[in-house]
Protein backbone atom coordinates (compact mmCIF):
# COMPACT_ATOMS: atom_id res chain seq x y z
CA UNK A 1 0.00 0.00 0.00
CA UNK A 2 1.56 3.23 -1.26
CA UNK A 3 0.40 6.86 -0.17
CA UNK A 4 1.47 9.96 -1.63
CA UNK A 5 0.31 13.31 -0.30
CA UNK A 6 0.88 16.36 -2.71
CA UNK A 7 1.56 19.53 -1.33
CA UNK A 8 2.61 22.84 -2.45
CA UNK A 9 1.60 26.53 -2.35
CA UNK A 10 -1.97 27.54 -3.83
CA UNK A 11 -2.85 26.71 -7.53
CA UNK A 12 0.48 25.08 -8.09
CA UNK A 13 -1.17 21.86 -9.45
CA UNK A 14 -1.78 19.65 -6.27
CA UNK A 15 -5.04 18.47 -7.47
CA UNK A 16 -4.69 18.38 -11.27
CA UNK A 17 -1.56 16.27 -10.65
CA UNK A 18 -2.84 14.49 -7.74
CA UNK A 19 -5.89 12.75 -10.22
CA UNK A 20 -3.44 12.25 -13.02
CA UNK A 21 -1.40 10.31 -11.12
CA UNK A 22 -3.41 8.42 -9.26
CA UNK A 23 -5.45 7.49 -12.38
CA UNK A 24 -1.64 5.92 -14.29
CA UNK A 25 -1.16 4.14 -10.86
CA UNK A 26 -4.76 3.03 -10.56
CA UNK A 27 -4.96 4.43 -6.80
CA UNK A 28 -7.50 6.23 -4.96
CA UNK A 29 -7.86 10.00 -5.50
CA UNK A 30 -8.61 12.01 -2.94
CA UNK A 31 -8.94 15.86 -2.30
CA UNK A 32 -8.29 16.72 1.43
CA UNK A 33 -11.19 19.94 1.08
CA UNK A 34 -13.85 17.13 -0.17
CA UNK A 35 -13.55 14.93 2.87
CA UNK A 36 -13.26 18.04 5.05
CA UNK A 37 -16.86 19.77 3.46
CA UNK A 38 -17.94 16.13 4.01
CA UNK A 39 -17.44 16.64 7.76
CA UNK A 40 -18.85 19.42 7.70
CA UNK A 41 -22.24 18.43 6.25
CA UNK A 42 -21.94 20.38 3.46
CA UNK A 43 -21.04 23.90 4.97
CA UNK A 44 -18.37 25.12 2.89
CA UNK A 45 -14.51 25.48 4.52
CA UNK A 46 -14.82 29.27 3.55
CA UNK A 47 -18.27 29.89 6.00
CA UNK A 48 -16.60 27.36 8.76
CA UNK A 49 -13.05 29.26 8.59
CA UNK A 50 -14.62 32.52 8.79
CA UNK A 51 -17.66 31.51 12.13
CA UNK A 52 -14.90 29.43 13.77
CA UNK A 53 -11.33 31.03 12.68
CA UNK A 54 -7.93 29.49 11.80
CA UNK A 55 -7.14 27.54 14.82
CA UNK A 56 -10.85 25.54 14.92
CA UNK A 57 -10.58 24.59 11.17
CA UNK A 58 -6.61 23.46 11.12
CA UNK A 59 -7.96 21.09 13.96
CA UNK A 60 -10.72 19.93 11.77
CA UNK A 61 -8.70 19.71 9.34
CA UNK A 62 -5.93 17.16 11.24
CA UNK A 63 -8.84 15.35 12.84
CA UNK A 64 -10.37 14.62 9.43
CA UNK A 65 -7.22 13.49 7.74
CA UNK A 66 -5.96 11.41 9.91
CA UNK A 67 -9.17 9.61 10.45
CA UNK A 68 -9.19 8.84 6.72
CA UNK A 69 -5.63 7.70 6.69
CA UNK A 70 -6.85 5.08 9.70
CA UNK A 71 -9.62 3.96 8.25
CA UNK A 72 -8.30 3.62 4.61
CA UNK A 73 -6.50 0.30 3.25
CA UNK A 74 -5.72 1.35 -0.35
CA UNK A 75 -2.67 2.92 -1.98
CA UNK A 76 -4.06 6.32 -2.49
CA UNK A 77 -3.14 10.40 -3.67
CA UNK A 78 -4.07 12.85 -1.84
CA UNK A 79 -4.00 16.33 -2.57
CA UNK A 80 -3.62 18.99 0.30
CA UNK A 81 -5.05 22.56 0.73
CA UNK A 82 -2.23 25.16 0.29
CA UNK A 83 -2.05 26.25 3.93
CA UNK A 84 -1.43 22.51 5.02
CA UNK A 85 2.24 23.58 5.72
CA UNK A 86 0.77 25.46 8.88
CA UNK A 87 -1.14 22.69 10.45
CA UNK A 88 2.07 20.92 12.24
CA UNK A 89 -0.46 18.39 13.69
CA UNK A 90 -1.48 17.44 9.73
CA UNK A 91 1.90 16.93 8.54
CA UNK A 92 3.42 15.07 11.67
CA UNK A 93 0.47 12.69 10.52
CA UNK A 94 1.26 12.79 6.36
CA UNK A 95 4.59 12.17 7.54
CA UNK A 96 3.89 9.15 9.60
CA UNK A 97 1.34 7.46 7.19
CA UNK A 98 3.26 7.84 3.90
CA UNK A 99 5.49 10.05 1.44
CA UNK A 100 4.94 13.82 1.36
CA UNK A 101 5.61 15.13 -2.45
CA UNK A 102 5.99 19.31 -2.38
CA UNK A 103 4.94 20.18 -6.19
CA UNK A 104 6.46 23.88 -6.56
CA UNK A 105 6.48 26.15 -9.33
CA UNK A 106 8.21 29.72 -9.10
CA UNK A 107 6.77 32.03 -7.03
CA UNK A 108 6.53 34.88 -10.49
CA UNK A 109 4.43 32.33 -11.84
CA UNK A 110 2.09 31.58 -8.84
CA UNK A 111 0.70 35.35 -8.03
CA UNK A 112 -0.89 36.08 -11.63
CA UNK A 113 -2.26 32.14 -11.80
CA UNK A 114 -3.96 33.08 -7.97
CA UNK A 115 -5.08 36.36 -8.75
CA UNK A 116 -7.27 34.90 -11.47
CA UNK A 117 -9.42 33.08 -9.30
CA UNK A 118 -10.10 36.64 -7.24
CA UNK A 119 -8.03 37.73 -4.18
CA UNK A 120 -8.04 35.19 -1.67
CA UNK A 121 -8.35 36.01 1.92
CA UNK A 122 -4.56 35.03 3.00
CA UNK A 123 -3.36 38.47 1.41
CA UNK A 124 -3.51 41.64 1.92
CA UNK A 125 -5.46 43.71 -1.24
CA UNK A 126 -3.21 46.85 -0.40
CA UNK A 127 -0.04 44.69 -0.93
CA UNK A 128 -0.52 42.16 -3.17
CA UNK A 129 2.99 41.40 -4.39
CA UNK A 130 4.48 41.78 -0.92
CA UNK A 131 1.98 39.73 1.30
CA UNK A 132 2.69 36.73 -1.19
CA UNK A 133 5.94 36.74 -1.15
CA UNK A 134 5.92 36.40 2.44
CA UNK A 135 3.72 33.63 2.31
CA UNK A 136 5.12 31.77 -0.48
CA UNK A 137 9.12 32.29 1.09
CA UNK A 138 7.15 30.75 4.52
CA UNK A 139 5.33 27.96 2.81
CA UNK A 140 8.08 26.83 0.72
CA UNK A 141 10.48 26.52 3.74
CA UNK A 142 8.36 24.72 5.41
CA UNK A 143 7.27 22.27 2.70
CA UNK A 144 10.51 21.65 2.07
CA UNK A 145 11.60 20.87 5.70
CA UNK A 146 8.44 18.11 5.41
CA UNK A 147 8.70 16.62 1.78
CA UNK A 148 10.24 13.47 1.19
CA UNK A 149 10.52 14.89 -2.31
CA UNK A 150 10.35 18.21 -4.13
CA UNK A 151 9.53 18.13 -7.63
CA UNK A 152 9.45 21.25 -9.56
CA UNK A 153 7.02 21.45 -12.19
CA UNK A 154 9.01 24.12 -13.98
CA UNK A 155 6.52 26.59 -16.62
CA UNK A 156 4.05 24.26 -17.34
CA UNK A 157 1.24 25.15 -20.14
CA UNK A 158 0.66 21.69 -21.23
CA UNK A 159 -1.20 19.22 -18.48
CA UNK A 160 -0.67 16.03 -20.49
CA UNK A 161 3.80 17.56 -20.84
CA UNK A 162 3.77 18.32 -17.16
CA UNK A 163 2.24 14.93 -16.35
CA UNK A 164 4.35 12.94 -18.10
CA UNK A 165 7.05 14.57 -16.39
CA UNK A 166 5.76 14.26 -13.10
CA UNK A 167 5.03 10.53 -13.56
CA UNK A 168 8.62 9.86 -14.46
CA UNK A 169 9.96 11.84 -11.80
CA UNK A 170 7.96 10.24 -9.59
CA UNK A 171 9.02 6.44 -10.98
CA UNK A 172 12.68 7.31 -11.23
CA UNK A 173 12.29 8.13 -7.39
CA UNK A 174 10.55 4.33 -7.02
CA UNK A 175 6.92 5.56 -6.16
CA UNK A 176 3.94 4.10 -8.33
CA UNK A 177 5.56 0.99 -8.96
Amino acid sequence: MERLFFVGIKHSGKTTFAKRMAKRYGYLFVDADDLIVNALKGESIRDFYKREGKEAFMCLEADVIKEFLDAENKSIVLSLGGGASDNKPLMEALKKNGKVIYLTRREEEMLPVILKHGIPAFLDPNNLESSFHEIYKRRDLIYREWADEVVDLGTYRDRDETEAYLYDTLRELGYGI
